[in-house]
């Protein structure tokens, strides 16, 4: 259910200004294999809803983001409905996730440098538990997740609608490694 958050409160910021925006995100182990998939849609007021999906096709969450001023919170549920957490990214680097009992459960920090950015991942105690640097080009989107000891632990490549403003990415990305 962590992972869950993760993976979507990540994967929402990849969303920009632009109304009605649609699109798909694919996700991959180490050794290529399809693990998940989500689905994004901005709607006109700026609200965003994810759907994700297991390697069947299977729903196992969602979640909703909205922004107000410089902090945007998104909710997640699990597939029953179920609140299992939220995160809140003030500004567009540093996220804060906590789960079902308001408890934190880790952080992210995020730096971008040109169309690439890197969001560094720490549990609530503080230590590392990995990386993803992500490359971000018109309409697409690829990133490589790392854990602590930097090796490879997965892929995601983002196409559609919701990749087209790179600035857009810098709030945040995957979380995955950090669960």
């Amino acid at each position: 259910m962590k992972q869950i958050h993760s993976l979507i409160a990540a994967s929402l910021v990849l969303i920009s200004a632009a109304t009605a925006q649609t699109c798909r995100e694919v996700v991959r182990d180490a050794s290529g294999r399809v693990t998940q998939t989500i689905d994004h849609q901005k709607s006109s007021n700026g609200t965003v809803r994810s759907v994700i999906r297991d390697a069947s096709g299977r729903m196992i969450g969602t979640s909703t983001s909205q922004t107000s001023g410089s902090t945007t919170r998104t909710d997640y549920r699990d597939a029953s409905g179920r609140t299992t957490g939220t995160a809140s990214t003030n500004g567009s680097s540093h996220t804060t996730y906590r789960d079902a009992s308001n408890r934190t459960t880790g952080t992210a920090t995020t730096r971008t440098n040109g169309n690439t950015s890197r969001t560094d991942f720490r549990d609530a105690s503080g230590r590392s538990t990995g990386n993803q640097t992500t490359n971000h080009s018109s309409g697409f989107a690829s990133g490589t997740r790392r854990d602590a000891s930097g090796r490879v632990i997965g892929t995601s490549k983002e196409s559609g609608k919701c990749t087209d403003d790179a600035a857009a990415h810098k709030k945040l990305e995957y979380q995955r490694n950090q669960r």
